[in-house]
């Protein structure tokens, strides 16, 4: 008989496990809580607004999603390489741009002059670039010990720089306030970064679930269920025992869970506040009074993401900032979000009007060197497992914790058995 395998979860790593052992020739059914797949990628439409949960962008650099993602179809658009820095100031703000000197050699020439990071941290800049972008994709997680923060110190670059852009954007990507990610998680996304583009699918990034989901047959897919794991051979759904060759968890439910927390805060604006398609980074995010780590106009990427003549503003605020600062309610949040965006683009932001506000509680597993040191698809209670914290909190680390998890299915569960 063919071997069955419940699969629990309709995420990107439940999906795309569950299509490759479909296509292997398992018979699989995916179970979801919740009435509609993506996990974590959802979009909401609001007053016209495509709104997605979180900050979520699509990377072009990412080796393996590439075979996996069709991005022509989710017909997806770049943001600009590089980004625009801010430095707020009671007299007068000042906004740098930092283009990427490979990509937009003449404009990252242009804004070297006037730039608040020296001409040496520029050039280990380019240095770090060219060394990481060399290191095959295969060894990047193979050895580092230290922090990101340790790291880059250890590269030479100045407390300040390091305060100024690497603070504000990669506390952003980790959702974590002091680089105390590995190294490792680092190198890669900044490899990554380096050799492709952040884009938006025009339909909002649950369009990328929902793509991947057409290759599973509709009945293969069992929303709204509850889902009990009895053992690795059986389970309750929606209190009924079902019995199977195989069962894979594609959610985080370790009892100890990660404390990165973020808050994403979307504003409807007559007009878009930058004058280019790039991130806005905060470069004074290190001091303890600011929250906002960076600012993102996704309709100035993808037109679709705000009705005609509005744009859509997204705040991006680390819930580890909120906590330094004794800020838990969301009006709280609101209120100290508004008054820096009075001090960023001036009296305009007063006629903003707040979309959403989101506080997502599991936004990303916490990533250490241990993770990286074994890639593990069962343990010892008999349960497959595939997700983001099997490997590291990217669309890339998801997948390829799916693709790893089917591998030992095969080897375990083999069809000819």
């Amino acid at each position: 008989m063919v071997p069955k395998i419940a699969v629990i979860g309709a995420g990107i790593a439940g999906i795309h496990c569950s299509s490759e052992l479909i296509k292997q020739g398992y018979q699989v059914d995916l179970y979801e809580k919740s009435g509609k797949v993506g996990g974590r990628m959802k979009t909401d439409l609001i007053k016209g607004f495509q709104i997605d949960h979180g900050f979520h962008v699509l990377q072009t650099g990412y080796e393996f999603t590439q075979s996996v993602i069709n991005y022509d179809k989710l017909e997806a658009k770049a943001f600009e390489p590089g980004a625009l820095v801010i430095r707020s100031s009671t007299r007068r703000n000042k906004i740098w741009r930092l283009s990427d000197p490979f990509r937009r050699p003449f404009s990252s020439i242009k804004d070297a002059f006037g730039f608040f990071a020296s001409p040496f941290d520029m050039l280990k800049v380019l240095l770090m670039r060219r060394k990481i972008t060399r290191i095959p994709l295969s060894e990047i997680f193979d050895e580092g010990e230290l922090s990101t923060e340790q790291w880059l110190s250890e590269q030479g670059f100045s407390q300040g720089f390091i305060n100024r852009f690497f603070y504000p954007l990669f506390s952003g990507i980790f959702l974590e306030s002091e680089l105390r990610t590995n190294e490792r998680l680092f190198k890669f996304v900044f490899r990554t970064m380096s050799k492709g583009d952040m884009v938006l699918p025009k339909n909002g990034i649950e369009s990328i679930p929902l793509l991947l989901s057409k290759r599973i047959p509709k009945q293969n897919i069992k929303l709204n269920s509850e889902v009990e794991l009895v053992s690795q051979n059986l389970i309750k759904v929606n209190g009924a025992d079902i019995e199977y060759d195989g069962v894979v968890i594609a959610y985080d439910n370790r009892p100890i869970q990660s404390k990165k927390h973020v808050w994403t805060l979307y504003f409807s604006a007559d007009k878009s506040p930058f004058p280019s398609k790039h991130i806005m980074l905060n470069s004074e995010i290190r001091d303890f009074d600011n929250l906002i780590s960076y600012v993102s106009v996704p309709s100035d990427i993808q037109p679709s993401y705000s009705p005609a003549g509005k744009s859509l503003i997204c705040i991006t605020v680390l819930g580890e900032k909120c906590e330094q600062l004794g800020l838990h309610l969301e009006n709280e949040i609101l209120s100290k979000v508004k008054s820096e965006l009075l001090k960023w683009y001036g009296e305009d932001t007063k006629s903003w009007e707040s979309i959403a506000t989101q506080h997502i509680i599991k936004a990303l597993p916490e990533t250490d060197s241990s993770i990286f040191r074994k890639s593990i698809s069962k343990v010892d209670d008999g349960f497959f497992r595939c997700g983001d914290y099997m490997m590291h909190g990217s669309v890339e680390g998801t997948l390829i914790s799916a693709r790893n998890t089917v591998e030992e299915i095969v080897r375990s569960i083999p069809l000819s058995q």
